[in-house]
């Protein structure tokens, strides 16, 4: 789902781009033409221009600016709201959460693996990879504290809140239920 939300959210990016560009081209191409046309179009006597030919499409293609310039502005508003809304929401508590993996990452998208590299990384990101019996993988931001307390391979009791892991409590000896 978040997949697919991310490639909505790309493609009308780039397309606004893309019909912003083509747009603002075509009107620069047919204002130029126009204005040729116009010049050579004049009533001798009057100098009045008598057709401007291509230049009456520039109205349609501001048109196509304007949604192009709405799109790119769409996908940025919603893009900025999912990321504002990432760790809000209801609490949830989801048992038998099983730590996958656990990674580091600063601000360049450099994998931290030491742990002396995250203490001296300026505002690394930490992340928990975790899977629910029955349930795809998911991955969620945590704190360092939080990373540090999520071992891979444990399993345990989570709360998540939107795509934030709050808190996990590992089992001791063998995880309840099934």
């Amino acid at each position: 789902m978040e997949a697919s939300k991310q490639k909505l959210v790309g493609c009308l990016l780039a397309a606004g781009v893309v019909i912003c560009f083509c747009s603002g081209a075509l009107i620069w191409v047919v204002s130029v033409a126009g204005i040729y046309r116009g010049t050579y179009t004049r009533t001798p006597v009057t100098n009045q221009i008598t057709d401007a030919g291509p230049l009456n499409y520039v109205p349609v293609l501001i048109t196509f600016v304007v949604i192009g310039l709405l799109m790119v502005a769409g996908a940025v508003v919603y893009g900025l709201m999912q990321v504002g809304s990432e760790r809000k929401g209801p609490r949830q508590v989801l048992e038998n959460f099983h730590v996958i993996a656990r990674f580091a990452f600063t601000r360049d998208g450099n994998m931290l693996t030491d742990p002396f590299d995250i203490e001296v990384a300026e505002n690394p990101r930490f992340y928990v990879r975790g899977a629910v019996p029955y349930r795809e993988v998911l991955e969620y931001e945590t704190s360092e504290e939080m990373f540090f307390q999520c071992g891979e391979g444990m399993t345990g009791e989570a709360e998540l809140q939107g795509k934030w892991i709050g808190r996990f409590t590992p089992y001791i000896g063998t995880p309840p239920g099934p």
